[in-house]
Formats: structure tokens, sequence, C-alpha cells
């Protein structure tokens, strides 16, 4: 029995010795360089290896057949190859690609800047916004250091590349906002509404922009929430302007946000000598409500709502009559928003919403009352589809109500449209060093009684390691103005096409871009208008029209460095703009008043430790602009002098009552340059009276709090 026993164990033996495989090979990038310690296995088997430092591995298996050899190491693509295990020795010579570094992977950036807490390339934060010395939390003025914008002035909007304030569209959470400014008053342009504090991210599109949004001729500004709050806190802030208080309530899976802010500046302007002779200051009372709900770990509901209410009264010069007409002007706006998104599967995506926001404005000039209302009522839809890690389809619907109303005294005129669009997009990598990105947005009005098809593409390239260059085209189609539109039902589409080349080099603490452009209007609104009409007051127009036209082309450059400076962080933003357009009452192509050729902002914010505190300057400079002089027979050939602006923040961390505080101080325009915005004359052009900011230096001091956090939701 025994003998049988010992034959059978050498029989085994035999049999194992005989099977066993030796696997050997070497791995290399695509390049041929070798990659050490990259973890060999054999999947559902502990047998396996790693490479040497020439990128050699060997390791024997008693396994047969058909298997799974799985590589993978940190910095590189997880990969794996079949092989057929039958006791030969088997020799392989492997591949392995980078994987992706969000850093350093290939991104379509022509016309595009991100800014956000956590976005590649991002070139402000949300606390960079709310503390860019002169910008006073105003998302918008931040902006308005980043190339290709120019500063406001005298009129609202965020203007881009010779683009009105109209031309730019604002988006929350992927939904048309109508009214993202409070009133425009006389030679005064107000704050947006939103507060930086409520979102993670900001996408600035200053052309070429995605397929999904439309009705826009120059620029996007895509504003994206937070998510659900870490913690449950309470904030409040006492300024010199006002005060504000929110708490937020953190549950297991949601959290709820309520605040309020109240805002009233007499006592500021009591204090610091006006330009503008106010009967009442602006007073401003905003409450909004935010709830988020994360029913699983893919999922997201977000909901925001915002009530504001603002009140103002003033003088401002009549030049016709050498007096003063009495501006009263009361502001309502309501905007809700709720937005869902869900990954219910690795390759699919939804995300649907819906919003409505209606602003309610009325007031009198001198004697005469005028009402401006106006609302939107979106429903949007869209659909995702990822292909490997980065590749996607995305497909997506949207409705809208549209709707305005302006009156005169005892006279009205209003207007309602319906909108239908559908837009498709897909972006694919063509390897590790190329993405496009085609697509296009199709729009339907029931008020223009037309279509329109947009297509839009864009291509980038890697160059480097840390480069890469994009070129990006695209048609746009924008409605005419609400103004034109009560006053006439014979007006079509406005038409914008762009062209960029982008180079962009980024490391984690450097950021170089330097970006060409050329834009083409065609089909702006025209119409039969005296001298220049007030954007704030209810104007009548005769023989409105599409028949204008212009050009935008220049270049922008932007380097930001946050390494060479310890605890320094600083950016310099450049844009050259050559621009002239046929539209409105114009008799021939001008650079219109709100586009300056040369724009240069310089921002630079630096830590003390020592002191817990951040400082923030900021220069800002625009050569002069054109306005409009009756007494010149070359129309828009006129200049103001050059724009100048010096300002600094101080942020002071601290603790009050063992709660997280900032003290705020801010100064606007320290040096105290003159600034002119333009000039304003009489019918008979006899005199003229310069447009001037409503104070040569603006103060703000103010105490923020938030207990049980550090961070504002508010």
């Amino acid at each position: 029995m025994k003998k049988y026993i010992y034959l059978f164990i050498i029989f085994v033996s035999s049999f194992s010795a005989f099977a066993q495989t030796r696997v050997s090979g070497i791995i290399k990038t695509s390049n041929g360089k070798t990659i050490p310690g990259v973890n060999i296995t054999l999947v559902n088997t502990y047998d396996g290896a790693s490479t040497d430092t020439a990128g050699h591995f060997a390791f024997t298996t008693t396994e047969i057949g058909q298997h799974v050899l799985h590589y993978v190491t940190v910095g590189f693509k997880p990969d794996s190859v079949a092989v057929n295990l039958d006791g030969k020795p088997l020799n392989l010579s492997l591949t392995i690609k980078e994987a992706v570094n969000e850093l350093n992977a290939v991104t379509i950036t022509a016309g595009t800047i991100e800014t956000g807490d956590a976005k590649k390339g991002a070139v402000l934060s949300s606390i960079d916004i709310a503390t860019t010395a002169g910008a006073v939390a105003d998302i918008v003025a931040a902006l308005q250091t980043l190339p290709g914008t120019s500063q406001a002035f005298s009129e609202n909007g965020l203007f881009v590349r010779g683009g009105s304030g109209a031309e730019t569209r604002t988006y929350f959470d992927g939904m048309l906002v109508k009214s993202p400014f409070s009133s425009q008053l006389p030679d005064i342009s107000s704050r947006s509404r939103f507060s930086p504090f409520l979102f993670k991210g900001t996408t600035f599109s200053s052309g070429g922009y995605s397929a999904q949004y439309g009705q826009a001729l120059s620029s996007a500004l895509i504003l994206e929430s937070k998510d659900l709050a870490e913690k449950t806190s309470t904030e409040f802030s006492v300024l010199t302007v006002g005060f504000g208080a929110a708490h937020t309530e953190r549950f297991e899976n949601s959290s709820l946000t309520v605040g309020g802010t109240y805002y009233n500046l007499h006592p500021t302007y009591s204090v610091f000598k006006q330009n503008i002779h106010w009967d009442q200051a602006p007073i401003d009372k905003t409450g909004n409500i935010q709830y988020k709900w994360k029913p699983t770990k893919s999922s997201m509901l977000k909901i925001f709502s915002q009530y504001s209410n603002n009140d103002v009264s003033l003088f401002t010069d009549n030049p016709d009559t050498a007096g003063v007409i009495h501006v009263i002007d009361h502001n309502k706006n309501t905007y809700t928003n709720i937005t869902y998104q869900d990954n219910f599967n690795p390759d699919w995506r939804i995300q649907a919403g819906a919003s409505y926001g209606n602003t309610h404005e009325s007031g009198r000039l001198d004697s005469n009352n005028f009402r401006k209302n106006d609302h939107l009522l979106q429903g949007r839809f869209t659909l995702t589809r990822y292909f490997g890690q980065r590749s996607l389809l995305r497909a997506g619907a949207e409705a809208y109500q549209n709707g305005a109303l302006e009156g005169w005294n005892y006279q009205s005129r209003s207007f309602n449209d319906n909108m239908q669009a559908a837009f498709t997009e897909g972006e694919v990598f063509l390897g590790d060093n190329v993405v496009m990105r085609l697509g296009g947005m199709a729009e339907h009005s029931s008020y223009l009684a037309d279509w329109n098809l947009a297509p839009r593409t864009s291509l980038a390239v890697k160059t480097g390691t840390h480069s890469q260059v994009s070129m990006a085209y695209g048609i746009f189609y924008q409605n005419p103005d609400d103004t034109y539109l009560l006053q006439s039902h014979q007006l079509g589409y406005e038409k914008a096409t762009h062209y960029l080349l982008n180079y962009q080099y980024l490391t984690s603490g450097l950021t170089f871009r330097v970006e060409a452009f050329y834009k083409q209007y065609a089909d702006l609104t025209k119409y039969d208008y005296n001298g220049f009409p007030k954007t704030y007051a209810v104007n009548n127009y005769s023989h409105l029209y599409n028949g204008g036209d212009g050009y935008a082309k220049g270049i922008d450059v932007f380097w930001r460095d946050k390494q060479s400076i310890p605890g320094g962080d600083y950016y310099i933003s450049y844009s050259y703009l050559d621009t002239k357009r046929d539209f409105r009452n114009y008799p021939i192509q001008a650079t219109p008043p709100f586009a300056a050729k040369h724009t240069l902002n310089i921002v630079y914010k630096q830590y003390i430790p020592v002191i817990k505190s951040e400082l923030s300057a900021a220069y800002a400079f625009s050569s002069g602009r054109t306005y409009y002089n009756p007494n010149n027979p070359d129309f828009l050939s006129d200049k103001t002098k050059a724009y100048n602006n010096l300002s600094m923040n101080l942020s002071y961390l601290t603790r009050l009552f063992k709660q997280f505080a900032v003290v705020y101080v801010s100064v606007n325009n320290i040096p105290g340059f003159n600034n002119i915005y333009g000039y304003n004359y009489p019918s008979n052009g006899n005199t003229r009276e310069p447009i001037l900011p409503a104070a040569k230096r603006n103060y703000l001091f103010g105490l923020l709090v938030t207990i049980g956090d550090n961070t504002f939701n508010h």
C-alpha cells in the first residue's frame, strides 16, 4: 500500500513541476520609458510580482489555462492583458499609460475661465471673489478684473469683448436668470443680486461656450451652487451699510439654510461726500432659503428661493432745462430654482430643473408714473452618457415662458413669448493629448415666429506636460431686448459668430493664458431716435428692424503666480479690444461707449501670519472711452480721459466669543483719481455735464462671525 502512496506523491509532484509557468517581461510607457514599482498580479490568485528599477518583472505560477494579468501603479492607468498558461515560459512586453492628471490633462479652455474652490485651473476661488479689493464681495465686480471684461461704470451688466451688458447671460445651476441685477438708475451701475458664498464654482465663458447654453451673444456666466453644508452653523455680519444673518441646520443627509440681509446706505452716504443727490439712499432687503437633500450617494436635490426689495430716490440733472429730474424707484424681485441630478449608474447621468423669476419695478419721473415688470418660467432636462473615463455624449431640451410689461402713466404695452430649445453635444478624447467638442442648439420662439440653429465646436491639443492649445468656433443667437420686443412684433434673432485661439500654461502655482478672438455681429436691432436715450427711462422708438452689424477682435493675456512670494498671490490681466458696431440709432459703425481699447488689472494678495490678516490690493486701468457729442459731426469720436483706480482690503481673522470671525476693511480709489465716465449734453449741445462715480472714494467696514463652523453659506 505504501508503495502506491509513494508512487502517487511522485506523480503529483512531477505533474506540479511540469505545470509551473514562468511569467516575465518588461513594462514601459508609450514613449519607451521603463517604469519601476508596477504591481503585476494574476486576477483571482496570489501570484504576481513588481517591476525592478529597470522595469523588469518575473514570477512563476502553477495556474493553467486562460487568465488575466493585471498591472497597476500610482500615476498610471490600471491595465490588463489576457494570457494563456500552459507550462511554457511566457515573456511579455507591456505598455502602461499615464493616468489622467486633472492639473495636466487636456481640457477645452478657449473662451472659458473657471473659478471655484476645486476647479482645474481655477482662476478665482469663492473666497477670492469675496476678498478682491474694490469688488466688495460682488461677483460681477470681481470678474471685471479678469481678461476680456470691461468696467461697468454707469450701466448694469458684465461687459465682455465689446458686447453690451445685455449680451452676457447668468445661469444658476444651469437655469437662466433673467434679472441678475437691481434696477438701472440714471448713470449708476448696480450690484448683482447673488452672494459669492452661495457658490462653489463659477465658469466665466467669454466666447465659444458650450451648446448647453443659448440666448447670449457674448458671454455665459455659469454659477454652480454649493452642495450639502458640512455642519450646523449660525453666521451674522455687521457692516457700515447694514447687517445680515443666517442659520444652517445639517441633518443626516440634507441641510437647510435660512438667511437675510438689510442694507441702508444713508448713514454711510451722509458721512462721505457723494456725487449723487440722493433723496433716499438705496435700501435693500433680501431673504433666501436653501435646501439640499442627498437621497443617495450619487444624487442631489437643490432648492433655492430668494426675495429682494430695493427702494431708492434721487435727483438727476436734466441738461435740457438746466434743472433736475426727481427719480423714485421701487424694485421687487423673486427667484426660485429647483434642480435634481443623479448618476443612476457609472455610465449615465440625468439633470433636471425648473426655475421662475419675476421682477416688479415701479416709480416716478417727476410727475410721471412708470412701471416695468418681467417674468421667466423655465424647465430643463439633460441626459449624459459617458464613454470610458472622459468621453461623453450629452443631449437635452428646455422650454421658456417669457414676458414683460411696460407702463407710462395710464398707458401700457406687453408681450409674451413661448420658447423651446434642444441641444446635443459630444466630447471625445482622441488619445490622451487631444479632445474635441462638437454640438449645437436649436431654438424656436413663438413671438419671433422663427427657428435658429447654432453649431458649436472646440478642439484642444496638449503641447507639453503643462501646456496646451485650444480653438473654438460657434454661432450664437439672442432675442432682442425686451424694450424692443415690447414695441415691435417684426424683429428677429440677433446673431454673433465667434472664432477663438487660446494657449495655456498651467502648473500648481502658475497660470499663463493668452487668447486671440474675433467676433462678427449680424442682425443687431436698430431704430430711429434723436440723441442717446437713457437706459433707465421708458423710451419710444420708431422703425425698429434687424439691420445692425459689427465686429470685435483683440487679444487677452492673463498671468497668475501663487508660488514665488511666500504667502503672496498676484495676477495680471490685460485686454486689447478693437470693436465697432452699427446698432441702436447709430448712423455708422462706431466704437460704443462701453468698450475700452486697453484694459489692465493688477491684483495682489498677501497673507501675514503674524497678525492673521490678508491684505489685498487691486489696480485697474482702462483707456478713454467714446461719448456722444452732438457738436462733433464725427459720431462717437470724442473720448474721456483714462480711468484709474487703486483699492485695498484688509481681512483680519480672529475669534469673537470663541467663534470664527473676520474683521473687514475696504477702501476704493485710495489716491482719489478724478474719473469721468462720460458726458451728458442738452439737445442744443450748448453745455455738458460730466458723468461721475457715485463717490470719489468708497469705504466699507464690517464684522463677519460664524458659530459652529469656519465657512459662510450665505
